[in-house]
């Protein structure tokens, strides 16, 4: 059975760091890799009032772009199997909802790798508040790539 990796990545040192270790240990296991960027919905009543829906999708899409430059080509020249994704909607909440819908497929994600931000107050130094509470959700193991203390 082929693993696959979810890889959350916001452009972060963080995340391209989590990226780069699935990418050499998806090569050593061939496992595919997900890797997914969540833009913000701006369903809010100034958004809605201010904007149509296109230019807010056309707006998610360009801060997709933005923050995905050069992820696509790194997973190519790597030769592992791997898809690029936009989800839209609060991190967490997508996050857990693709790993539930994936149950429902051929791949089903066998293991979410996310850079550890620090930058909760509870947890400072330790876990971002995405990766807290996606580790609290508790829907499948996640690796947590620790920030790198100076």
């Amino acid at each position: 059975m082929t693993h696959t990796y979810l890889v959350p990545y916001d452009a972060s040192d963080y995340a391209k760091k989590a990226l780069a270790w699935a990418i050499e240990n998806a090569k050593r296991l061939e496992a595919n890799i997900r890797v997914i960027n969540v833009q913000p919905s701006f369903h809010t009543a100034h958004a809605k009032t201010l904007f149509t829906k296109q230019d807010i999708e056309e707006y998610q899409t360009q801060l997709f772009n933005e923050a995905t430059q050069g992820v696509q080509a790194l997973l190519d020249k790597a030769g592992v199997p791997a898809t690029l994704e936009m989800g839209v909607g609060d991190p967490k909440e997508v996050i857990v909802e693709l790993v539930k819908a994936s149950r429902q497929t051929d791949s089903p994600i066998d293991l979410i790798i996310m850079g550890s931000r620090g930058t909760s107050p509870f947890f400072s130094g330790i876990l971002g508040s995405v990766s807290y509470a996606i580790i609290n959700a508790g829907i499948c193991p996640v690796m947590i790539i620790p920030q790198e203390k100076e």
